[in-house]
């Protein structure tokens, strides 16, 4: 017997169900058919009151047998198909279909709809016998129409019973093949604190964490800790939308691996989360009040959820959930489209697969593979339309041509919006569905009107700027209560940590009067060392070296690592240096090299992703991402792409070579926090060559539980400030300005037409603007801040205008300070600097082990707690020249002779040998030949290591053995003299 807490417990919800939300309680004599556990009198007793004129037709056609036509149709469809998908759909009974539930109407145009949707019977039976050979009971089922559609077991903690012990206990131990735990769609273990919940209770890893918080509180006084569970999610309108719109049909899909091997993986239901639902829900209900009570839309929702939180299966939802709205008064459809928008090029995999799952919007939802489509969808008035921000750019002459777009109804839900909103191209869009008062005069500031607009953000780490375009979170689901309810791995609590130190020289003298922005040059001098030879051959050993101890047997031999590169050409490096270790220690996996398409900047060479990974010839033209899938590749490099958005659970480590702070940080290396039924805390592995560890734990800390940053409009006062600073310097008049301006709007109209007669003018204006400019600010600190005043301006436009309308003649400016910032900026300026970087080298270079570093401070609120600075100065960014930047790198990076890699040195010396030079170009189309002399080159890169007395490396076999530091550095230098040579 159930200890008297639990049967107080048991029957507290009991109660509530029959009292609060009209369940019937039913009792044994109203379960006659135990064995199918179907209430025949509940179905047929439904089907008779909302489907009369069916009901007659059976009647009329099977007489007194119309009743068993129903219930035979039911049990020979379950054989095949899931309860709540017939629910939903239907069942066909002799020809005649027939609703086995009602759902309730989105508006009021029927009231028949109304009647039938409060015919739905919800029962439930407490301690349900349900198998005529046992004792065994299970604690609450609940009904609907006569069919069970929820199991749910309960224990009290008071006596010692967990919501884990009623997974264990009362669902593992049980005859799982029994119809009451296969018929339903939700399994609920749930204790007096706690909650979980599965669609198939064969399993522990099923169940999935129900809470409403990390500790669950009554919100009402003498209700448990539980009450969501009861009260909410039990609710007769919330079972009757979950059938309707949350229940997710996956169905079993077969593939065949290259190999020939034929993989199945079986079907399965999907049930939300409790932050999906409750994100969802609350959204649409907020949406719909503020619409009925202010009879208009133009709020804006941020939504705070962590990564790895099933984010895209949120969107999909709440796309359904906002499609759905009616005005309860009007009966007026809410919006005329959803946009959901994400800020990848190529349409982001993972939201277009997770809305496809949605069968019941396939006629609804609308993909957008090119920017045409973007705009027949809008022309066509499509529903649902899944696309990218850069889209809207590309259509941008179309869509201004389509006045019905002022005044639709639309809702937008952002993903990444940390990234997508902050720019020309967010403000832009907003723009096509905004309706402009051109009759007002005003020369005031005043909010924008975008009261026809609804915007959802969504995001797991939050920027000033994405709290100040939408706000303080509206749901929060923190990283924090993902890792506790094991949804993700916690991947910021160490990291192997690295130093990269370097020194640079000038091989030829570079102008000291030349300076340029210091932080430009900071990086371009970085990409320098980060793509030298030497580092990266020395680092890809370093890599091996610890994927083989550390990460090949994670996840039952299938842990996959990430290397980070810092541009592409490193990456490039890395995949051919780290292959190379591969094949000539011969081991059992191989490695894939994703990045954008590019030109190689030293051999002018076409690199392209398809063609180094031979995506068509090997793997049938499939994705990069798809081929990573396979048990082969075990490592992939990557550069500038995968670093968000990334779903691949095998994934257990991860190398960065590159500098990755606030927000990007969090966003890279949570690749790798994605839970998988092999994967294990203990196989998270993230090591830095970059010393950046404490920056990486610093801004993991800083978004732990939630945006750290406060809601704060920017002040746009601050755009007129600029606007009359630039005047200030007066170098061109008003009368000047006006013409520019009315002379590149004059351009663009005609170049849409394809007539360049506009622009020849605008050139020969622009040769007239740059010299007046040299003419009215001689001295070149003038200048910078000039252009500097520009750009800030621009900026500010495009950020701030999200927010309010401007005055003419901001607006007009902005067409000025956008087009005159590039038209003024020195000539040959960044011509000059990559000029000067390539008499730049790598003089002296180190990679230092540092230790494990530990993120001591998992639990403290970290980062600023204010909102956007919107006023800081015009003066541009600090600058420096190049022989400056060099100097105070060998100041921040002394590298003692004793620590120093002479890989670079020694690869120097051996190339310059004027025998080994003569062999190889004369024998540079002899494969064979270049094979069998690397061993001699070999031999002479080791001379250099004994001439320096350099014995211990020489007994390393990082440097060694089979694929070891000498091994690549052979190869590079016949590569090396090859190239010259070319």
């Amino acid at each position: 017997m159930p200890s008297n807490k639990e049967t107080l417990f048991q029957e507290h919800i009991c109660s509530f169900l029959e009292e609060e939300h009209g369940y019937q309680r039913l009792h044994r004599e109203d379960l006659e058919d135990i064995e199918n556990h179907v209430i025949e009198d509940h179905l047929l007793s439904f089907v008779q009151v909302t489907q009369p004129n069916k009901y007659e037709q059976l009647v009329t056609d099977f007489g007194s047998d119309a009743d068993n036509e129903i219930i035979k149709a039911l049990r020979n469809t379950v054989a095949d198909k899931a309860l709540w998908l017939i629910m939903r759909d239907g069942i066909d009974v002799r020809g005649i279909r027939f609703e086995l539930y009602k759902p309730k109407p989105r508006s009021k145009t029927s009231p028949v709809q109304w009647t039938n949707y409060r015919q739905n019977n919800f029962s439930f039976k407490k301690e349900y016998a349900y198998n005529p050979n046992t004792d065994e009971k299970i604690d609450l089922v609940l009904f609907l129409n006569g069919l069970p559609i929820i199991v749910i077991e309960l224990k009290h903690e008071d006596e010692g019973r967990t919501c884990e012990d009623a997974v264990y206990e009362s669902y593992l131990t049980r005859d799982l093949e029994n119809d009451i735990y296969t018929l339903p769609f939700l399994y609920i273990a749930s204790s007096n604190t706690e909650v979980k919940v599965a669609t198939d209770p064969s399993s522990p890893d099923n169940f999935l964490w129900f809470n409403a918080a990390l500790e669950n509180r009554a919100q009402t006084e003498d209700e448990y800790p539980v009450e969501h569970l009861y009260k909410k999610a039990l609710s007769k309108e919330n079972i009757a939308k979950y059938l309707e719109q949350f229940l997710v049909f996956v169905p079993a899909k077969e593939t065949i691996t290259e190999d020939g091997e034929l993989i199945t993986k079986p079907s399965k239901t999907i049930f939300p989360r409790y932050h999906q639902l409750r994100a969802s829900r609350k959204l649409g209900k907020e949406v719909l009040r503020h619409f009925e009570d202010e009879d208009k839309l133009g709020e804006s929702y941020l939504i705070n959820h962590s990564a790895g939180s099933g984010k895209t299966l949120t969107i999909a939802w709440m796309s359904d959930v906002l499609d759905s709205l009616y005005h309860s008064g009007t009966n007026e459809k809410i919006f005329d489209n959803i946009i959901v928008l994400t800020d990848r090029r190529n349409l982001d995999k993972n939201v277009k697969d997770d809305l496809e799952k949605f069968s019941h919007l396939r006629h609804k939802v609308h993909f957008t593979d090119r920017s045409s489509d973007l705009a027949n969808y809008l022309e066509s008035d499509k529903d649902i339309i899944v696309t990218t921000i850069h889209k809207f750019s590309y259509i941008q002459e179309k869509l201004d041509e389509q006045e019905a777009l002022q005044g639709r109804r639309v809702a937008f839900l952002i993903d990444e919006a940390h990234r997508s909103q902050e720019g020309k191209m967010a403000h832009t869009m907003r723009d096509y569905f905004s309706e402009e008062n051109e009759d007002d005069p005003s020369d005031e500031v005043t909010e924008i009107d975008d009261s026809n607009q609804v915007f959802v953000a969504f995001t797991a780490t939050t920027t000033p700027q994405t709290a100040a375009l939408f706000g303080e979170p509206f749901d929060v689901y923190s990283e924090e209560e993902a890792i506790k309810e094991g949804y993700i791995l916690d991947v910021a609590q160490n990291i192997i940590s690295y130093e990269t130190l370097y020194n640079l020289q000038a091989l030829d003298v570079i102008p000291d009067d030349v300076d340029f922005p210091a932080g430009t040059i900071s990086k371009a001098l970085r990409n320098i060392a980060f793509e030298d030879d030497s580092l990266l051959q020395y680092k890809s050993e370093v890599i091996i070296n610890l994927f083989e101890d550390k990460v090949e047997e994670t996840i039952n031999g299938k842990g996959k690592a990430m290397v980070v590169a810092n541009s592409r050409v490193a990456g490039l490096k890395y995949y051919e240096y780290i292959n190379e270790i591969i094949q000539a220690r011969d081991l059992p996996y191989n490695i894939l090299y994703a990045f954008s398409d590019f030109t190689h900047p030293e051999t002018h060479e076409e690199i392209s992703e398809g063609k180094l990974n031979e995506l068509q010839a090997k793997h049938s033209g499939k994705d990069i991402d798809e081929v990573f899938d396979q048990d082969e590749y075990r490592i992939i490099v990557v550069a500038n792409k995968f670093q968000t958005g990334f779903d691949q659970p095998l994934l257990s480590a991860m190398f960065l070579d590159k500098v990755v702070k606030g927000e990007n940080a969090v966003q890279t290396v949570s690749r790798l926090n994605r839970q998988h039924p092999e994967k294990e805390q203990s196989d998270i592995l993230v090591v830095d060559f970059t010393n950046n560890a404490s920056e990486i734990f610093e801004a993991f800390n800083k978004h732990r539980k939630g945006s750290p940053y406060k809601h704060q409009e920017p002040d746009p006062q601050v755009l007129q400030e600029v606007y009359d600073e630039v005047y200030s310097f007066e170098v061109f008049s008003k009368e000047q300005i006006e013409n520019y301006i009315e002379q590149y709007r004059e351009t663009e109209e005609k170049a849409k037409k394809g007539d360049s007669s506009a622009d020849t003018v605008l050139s020969n204006l622009n040769q007239e603007f740059r010299e007046v400019f040299k003419t009215e600010l001689p001295a070149v600190e003038d200048q910078k801040r000039y252009i500097s005043l520009l750009n800030r301006y621009t900026n500010l436009y495009y950020f701030i205008g999200q927010f309010f309308s401007f005055p003419e003649h901001l607006k007009n400016f902005i067409v000025f300070a956008e087009g005159m910032a590039t038209v003024l900026e020195r000539k040959g300026k960044t011509t000059d600097l990559k000029k000067h970087l390539q008499d730049i080298d790598l003089k002296k270079g180190a990679v230092n082990y540092l230790g494990i570093k530990t993120n001591l401070s998992l639990a403290k609120e970290g980062g600023s707690k204010t909102g956007i600075s919107i006023r800081s100065e015009g003066e541009g960014p600090p600058r420096k020249t190049i022989d400056q930047a060099i100097k105070d790198i060998k100041e921040k990076y002394p590298i003692t002779d004793e620590e120093a890699l002479v890989i670079k040195e020694i690869c120097e010396e051996v190339s310059g040998k004027q025998q080994i030079k003569t062999r190889i170009i004369n024998n540079k189309k002899n494969e064979l030949f270049l094979r069998n002399y690397q061993p001699t080159v070999q031999n002479e890169v080791k001379q250099g290591y004994i001439e320096r007395e350099l014995w211990q490396k020489l007994n390393d076999p990082m440097y060694t053995g089979k694929g070891g530091i000498i091994n690549l550095m052979g190869k590079s230098i016949i590569n090396r003299i090859l190239n010259r040579a070319s």
